[in-house]
C-alpha cells in the first residue's frame, strides 16, 4: 500500500516501531489544518506555527503510547488546545482566550471541533459550579455579563480588591483544571 493511502492508524502503528517516514507522512497530513486552527484561535502566525511543532514533538515523544482509533485530528486539537492554553498563561492574558477558543471551536462544523468545545465548555462549566459563591458570582459577573470590576464590587457590596481576588482565584483554578483535560 503506499504510504500516503494509509490511515492514520495504520501510520501510527507505523511510527510506534519508530518509522519517521510515518511521522513525516502524519505531519504533511495534518500540519496545515493544525496551523489554520490555532491561527484562528491566537491570530498570530509565528506563535501558531510554534504551537503546531510543539503538538508533533508531543505526538513524537508519546508515539509508543498513542492509542488512536481513526483520526489523528482529536488528539492533535487537545494537544494544541493545551499548547494555546499554556501561551496564554504565560502571555498573562486574560482567561477571554478560553472563549475565544471554544466560539472558535463552534464556529467550525467539525465533529471534533465540536467534541472538544462541548468537553472544555463542561470542564469550566463543573469547575464554576465547585466554587464558593462570592468568587462564582464574580467570576460570572466579569466573564459572562462582562461587568467591570467595579460595577461588581458595587453589586455585591464587596471591595474591589476582593472582587479582583475572587476573580483572579476563579481564573486560576480554571487553568489547571483545563490544563489537566
Amino acid at each position: 500500500m503506499i504510504t500516503h493511502q494509509k490511515t492514520d492508524k495504520q501510520l501510527l502503528e507505523e511510527l510506534g516501531l519508530g518509522d519517521e517516514n510515518a511521522f513525516a507522512h502524519l505531519f504533511d497530513r495534518h500540519w496545515g489544518t493544525l496551523f489554520a486552527f490555532v491561527s484562528r484561535m491566537i491570530g498570530e502566525d509565528e506563535q501558531a506555527k510554534d504551537i503546531v511543532q510543539n503538538t508533533f514533538i508531543v505526538v513524537w515523544k508519546n508515539k509508543h503510547q498513542l492509542l488512536i482509533s481513526d483520526s489523528l485530528m482529536p488528539y492533535l486539537y487537545k494537544v494544541a488546545k493545551n499548547e494555546t492554553i499554556s501561551l496564554f498563561r504565560k502571555n498573562k492574558v486574560r482567561f477571554d482566550g478560553m472563549d475565544t477558543l471554544a466560539q472558535d471551536l463552534h464556529s467550525v462544523d467539525n465533529p471534533e471541533n465540536l467534541l472538544i468545545t462541548k468537553e472544555l465548555e463542561s470542564t469550566i462549566e463543573i469547575e464554576v459550579v465547585k466554587m464558593p459563591i462570592s468568587m462564582k458570582k464574580c467570576f460570572q459577573l466579569s466573564r459572562y455579563e462582562n461587568k467591570s470590576v467595579r460595577d461588581i464590587a458595587e453589586e455585591l457590596s464587596l471591595s474591589e480588591q476582593t472582587v479582583k481576588n475572587n476573580i483572579s482565584e476563579a481564573l486560576s483554578r480554571l487553568r489547571k483544571r483545563v490544563k489537566l483535560t
